[in-house]
């Protein structure tokens, strides 16, 4: 049985504008690990949700511990998890032509890295690249694999203008010090250099329609709630241009699957939801998708 000790944090300020006004938007709860409920808060000023209160920062790793959490383990059992693998090996190629359609090679950071299999890719198309990641079962997993990797706190070690490329694959949901990190991040970009985050859209079709289900609100290890307006205003806030916006149209299936289980049905049927929200979908109003920034070159 599941136990964790009920250490909440409110957060008091918007984590994208500072505003100190909210209001309930949902009510769901952890379907993965511990079924407690949570809440989910949209800032009065400027609409952005995020998930009030969270877990303590030191209890937050807890709620990680999931079998539907493929990127920490490198589980190959199962036909879901094959799936998953075989679909994430062809979406490497895309991201790496998405990548070099901006910037042909240089030295790539991968926050959140996993077990790495990205960055391996990467480092196969000569590319110089370093990864971070938390979890330490998953970090090591992946500097068995010759990567280099070391803890997210490494983050403030590394030198400014350093990076061409920052990518961050449904990471920035997890973040605990949001503003902190962004800024950072900035920072350590070359002037003229891509910050490239994929996360879910929560104005998608499949967001609509399964409500407190829907499997990308992932309460509570998601932290924040993303919509394309929210990414056009982090690009205001750090210096970046919004350059593209690309659809990850697999993730609308994966994303349905996993809503059918919490709603106790059939998670196949979940491949005919994903595909009326893709079907659906218009230019940003995709499950997942994939913002490119490029930091301006001057303030």
């Amino acid at each position: 049985m599941f136990h964790v000790e009920h250490n909440l944090n409110n957060i008091e300020k918007c984590p994208l504008c500072g505003g100190e006004s909210f209001e309930l938007f949902l009510e769901s709860k952890d379907y993965s690990v511990s079924k407690e409920d949570f809440k989910i808060v949209e800032c009065s000023t400027c609409s952005f949700r995020f998930t009030n209160p969270i877990p303590a920062e030191n209890k937050i790793g807890q709620y990680y511990k999931s079998s539907h959490y493929i990127s920490h383990t490198d589980s190959n059992k199962g036909l879901f998890n094959k799936i998953y693998k075989a679909v994430r090996k062809r979406a490497m190629k895309s991201k790496q032509a998405l990548i070099e359609s901006n910037v042909s090679s240089g030295n790539l950071l991968d926050i959140g890295c996993g077990t790495g299999d990205f960055l391996l890719h990467m480092k196969g198309a000569n590319w110089n690249v370093k990864g971070l990641e938390p979890d330490d079962d998953a970090r090591r997993i992946a500097v068995g694999k010759d990567i280099d990797v070391e803890h997210v706190d490494a983050l403030h070690t590394l030198e400014s203008s350093s990076c061409d490329i920052i990518t961050m694959w449904h990471v920035l949901e997890h973040v605990y010090h949001l503003d902190r990190e962004l800024k950072r991040i900035v920072e350590i970009l070359k002037p003229g250099g891509y910050f490239v985050v994929a996360v879910p859209n929560h104005t998608s079709w499949d967001a609509q329609h399964y409500k407190k289900y829907w499997a990308a609100y992932d309460l509570p290890i998601h932290l924040y709630h993303f919509k394309p307006s929210d990414m056009k205003l982090i690009a205001e806030k750090y210096n970046l241009d919004l350059k593209e916006i690309v659809p990850m149209k697999w993730d609308a299936y994966y994303v349905s699957m996993l809503s059918e289980e919490h709603m106790g049905k059939n998670k196949w049927r979940g491949i005919f939801k994903g595909l009326k929200s893709n079907m659906k979908a218009k230019n940003d109003s995709y499950s997942s998708q994939i913002y490119v920034f490029n930091k301006k070159s001057a303030v």
